[in-house]
């Protein structure tokens, strides 16, 4: 057998052009493989992770208050471990046996890291062995008499260039009869051509056009990056893909153990339950998830009344079931556990659940097999601990759970050879396309402290440093481009919005280029990569003759096409079905303001996803200041009393928060939970007293109301049902209902003026539908400003009254005129999309608010600021 070893050579194929039996390229995790397999010592592999564990169990046996360690030790145990194991592999595998040198008088004795390495190399328990082990047991292996079946290795770089225990290793093959040469060095470099781009897709189309163009039979592709946009362009030209993909920890199956062990801690984050919920991997069954986000979409925590009927929901489904419920709400609600810490047989029975469903995904999906595995292993190594903390779970997690690389497409067979890196190539080809050049740095080696250095040698263990790596990864890439005629380099300035980095190899590429016959005086290294390179509008001549590294073509100009934003009025035909059956305040606002927004979202049943829908911020501090007063009101009323007192509000506050507003107990919202509660105080007390002063008796709250309004379009009539709830009411003195909607906004200017224009829609539309009649009486109404602690309102019974210019009878009936007018366009066919088709208005023409003005109706602003179809009607496409 003949093998090429190679420091780089480990993802390098064994052969492209010519192949052969008996022949293997091989770096030195593959080298030391094939040397175990022949002298029969090969044993199974173990994760690293696992080993980290055993470590950090070594680690706590020799533990004392007065060792080096300790203080890490006790604040990050897991890091702790992994930290000093990768020390100590990187120290055996150069040959470290354990042991240290004597002290002596002129010399300074070893450093606490290695006293350390040394206590726990000979500490009690297991330590599984790996690559480190491996390489310095095959120096007492290959004493054995017995043949290899190795008759050469071919050395692509000097043997005085690997570290000092491969040198001995070599010797060693030597005495056992191999005929140990050097690869045969190029000594002429290639033509270098750089292409600098600014982005990655005007590279990728840069280089799947000179890919197209030319013959690739001898033509070799590095791959340093993801090819997720080149294999795009170069399935435009007809061009098999290359299929790599970027490694992330954000694909589903990575985020589902990460995001489940996040879930089942104290108090309850809501965004991450989301998540997990609408993963498409997820556990939860969709069922069963879609009836839990429209729980958290009411009240965002986990607990209350809406998170109650969701499980009742799932237990009443005959597919999903009591048992499910159970398990769902004892895992995300009930069974959170408490604190920073917990045992480790607890979380393992946590996730007892999570680990059954993800076996029975493995066996019929390949795809969660990993995960599967993942968690096994996890579970593994917390559950004998007997107190892990958040931290050190997070720690072993990310130790276990890896980010992996899953490319779009798979890679399919191609004329050319593809590679990781150029110092992979070990023949001899035509061209290299170098992509993601960039990228193509190598990791540099472990650095160790001067004395650690000199401490080791003199126990025999020299340690190659990282200097010497990076020299020697640099060679081999000169080397390596000395097999090929002419070398293209691909660089994008940017990736994903950010400017990438140089790669240091471009200034030894560029240095080792033959200086051009002509240049009459030497030029300096910037100026000579400035010759070198080109950008894409440099590749195309006036005449469209493309010209690029030796290859060109023949361009043809193409009509420019500019995007079109789409029409803000869209024509659909008469359709009788587009008819409202039921309306809310909310789609009734929705419906006079944009009639495309309205079709979309409830004739078409366009919706953003449920994980999206969540309250946050002042929605969801609105939602929990409405549900601290409808549960105060509850327990005032039977006593027969008005004005609660601060202790009976903050009880409620703290009661409700995790049910509400779960996200104010996460760990940063300190401060901004106690801002709520004292607005809170507040602001409650506040409106409870001003009620009682203006004889006001408080009688519902959230009190439910369904009322028919006759509407009249194209010539005929028919009744559409107005439904909702009104947040507060009551009866003042004379006998008169009282509304009053609690709101919590930022700034009280926009309902005060909603007040004072007579446009409070919302407040005339709660008393029409509190009383008979096809008009509101004009009975006492307010919004209730939460944040700022006041009334807005046109009554006394609030406080100051606020002028009003328009009574809320006259503001009802523009109301009707305006939804007739809107239901009539719709019916029609003729769907608005209001601001896009203001904005297209010439600037003679009045716009839509002054047209409803004459028209007599009301007008309502397009709800532009909350909608989620910015994108669909153009309000939010980039169409330059």
């Amino acid at each position: 057998m003949i093998v090429e070893f190679g420091w780089f050579l480990d993802r390098a194929p064994w052969a492209h052009a010519h192949p052969g039996l008996n022949r293997v390229r091989v770096g030195r995790k593959g080298f030391t493989t094939l040397l175990q397999t022949r002298l029969g010592i090969t044993r199974p592999e173990t994760p690293h992770a696992e080993r980290i564990g055993q470590y950090l169990q070594r680690l706590q046996s020799i533990d004392t208050p007065a060792e080096w360690f300790h203080a890490s030790l006790q604040v990050d145990p897991w890091s702790t471990a992994r930290e000093l194991l990768d020390d100590r592999d990187d120290a055996v595998s150069n040959g470290w046996d354990g042991t240290l040198p004597e002290n002596s008088p002129n010399i300074t004795g070893p450093s606490p890291l290695l006293r350390t390495l040394a206590a726990a190399e000979h500490a009690a328990g297991p330590l599984a062995p790996s690559l480190a082990d491996d390489t310095l047991e095959l120096l007492d292996a290959l004493d054995t008499p017995l043949p290899l079946g190795i008759d050469q290795l071919i050395l692509q770089h000097p043997e005085t260039s690997f570290p000092a225990i491969w040198q001995r290793i070599i010797a060693k093959l030597r005495g056992h009869g191999v005929q140990v040469s050097d690869a045969t060095q190029a000594t002429v470099q290639p033509r270098l051509t750089i292409l600098t781009a600014e982005t990655e897709w005007e590279a990728a189309e840069q280089a799947a056009r000179w890919l197209s163009y030319g013959d690739n039979a001898r033509t070799a592709v590095v791959c340093s990056d993801s090819t997720s946009v080149l294999d795009q362009y170069l399935a435009g030209h007809g061009l098999p893909r290359l299929g790599v993909g970027a490694r992330s920890p954000w694909r589903v199956q990575d985020q589902l153990i990460p995001l489940f062990f996040e879930l089942i801690w104290a108090p309850a984050d809501v965004r991450l339950l989301a998540e997990f919920l609408s993963l498409p991997g997820s556990p939860v069954k969709r069922r069963a998830a879609h009836h839990l986000l429209q729980a958290l979409q009411q009240a965002p925590g986990t607990g209350g009344a809406a998170w109650k009927e969701a499980i009742r929901k799932i237990a009443a489904n005959e597919q999903l079931g009591h048992d499910l419920a159970a398990i769902l709400d004892r895992t995300f609600n009930a069974g959170l556990i408490s604190g920073d810490s917990a045992n480790g047989a607890e979380l393992a029975g946590s996730a007892a659940w999570f680990a059954g469903r993800l076996r029975a995904r493995a066996a019929v999906d390949a795809v969660f097999q990993a995960p599967s595995t993942q968690l096994q292993r996890i579970l593994e190594l917390v559950a004998p601990l007997p107190s892990v903390s958040r931290r050190e779970l997070r720690r072993i997690i990310s130790a276990v759970v890896t980010p992996t690389s899953s490319p779009l497409v798979a890679a399919e067979a191609s004329p050319w050879l593809r590679l990781n890196h150029l110092h992979e190539l070990g023949e001899n080809v035509e061209n290299v396309l170098w992509w993601g050049f960039r990228s193509g740095s190598t990791a540099p080696g472990r650095r160790w402290d001067a004395h650690d250095v000199e401490t080791l040698a003199r126990a025999g263990v020299h340690l190659p440093s990282p200097e010497g790596l990076a020299a020697l990864s640099a060679g081999q890439t000169l080397a390596a481009a000395g097999r090929c005629r002419n070398l293209v380099i691909i660089q994008a300035q940017q990736l994903n919005g950010e400017r990438t980095e140089s790669n240091p190899l471009l200034e030894a590429l560029a240095a080792a280029q033959p200086p051009p016959p002509e240049e009459g005086t030497a030029k300096s290294l910037s100026e000579r990569i400035a010759l070198l390179s080109a950008t894409p509008a440099e590749l195309t001549d006036p005449d469209g003759r493309w010209r690029f590294a030796g290859r060109s073509a023949q361009l043809v100009p193409v009509d420019r096409h500019l995007p079109v934003p789409p029409p803000p009025v869209h024509e659909v035909g008469p359709n009788p079905s587009l008819r409202p059956e039921r309306l809310s305040f909310s789609q009734l606002t929705t419906l006079l303001g944009c009639s495309l927004a309205w079709v979309l979202q409830k004739k078409s049943q366009l919706h953003v996803a449920d994980a999206a829908g969540i309250p946050m911020d002042n929605q969801m501090l609105g939602s929990f200041a409405h549900k601290v007063v409808e549960v105060l009101h509850d327990r005032l009323r039977p006593e027969n009393r008005a004005v609660p007192d601060e202790t009976e509000i903050r009880l409620a506050v703290d009661e409700l928060i995790p049910h509400y507003a779960s996200e104010l107990l996460l760990p940063g919202q300190l401060r901004r939970r106690a801002a709520v509660t004292a607005t809170l105080l507040a602001s409650i007390s506040t409106f409870f007293s001003q009620l009682s002063r203006g004889g006001i008796t408080l009688q519902d709250v959230e009190r439910e109301f369904e009322k028919d309004v006759l509407l009249s379009a194209s010539g005929e009539e028919f009744s559409v049902a107005v439904t909702g709830s009104a947040d507060a009411v009551g009866i003042d003195t004379e006998g008169r209902t009282v509304v009053v909607d609690l709101k919590w906004t930022n700034n009280a200017k926009y309902r005060r003026e909603e007040i004072q224009q007579g446009t409070a829609l919302q407040l005339a539309l709660y008393q029409w539908a509190l009383h008979s009649g096809d008009t509101p009486p004009d009975d006492p109404t307010a919004f209730y400003l939460l944040k700022q602690g006041a009334f807005a309102s046109a009554h006394p019974h609030f406080g100051t009254p606020l002028p009003r210019a328009v009574e809320p009878a006259l503001l009802w009936t523009q109301a009707v005129a305006a939804a007739e007018f809107t239901v009539e366009e719709v019916l029609a066919g003729r769907i608005t999309a209001t601001q896009p088709a203001d904005d297209a208005r010439t600037a003679d023409a009045p716009d839509r608010a002054q047209v409803d003005a004459d028209a007599g109706r009301h007008h309502i602003k397009p709800p532009c600021r909350f909608c989620d179809f910015g994108v669909l009607c153009g309000l939010k496409g980039d169409f330059s």
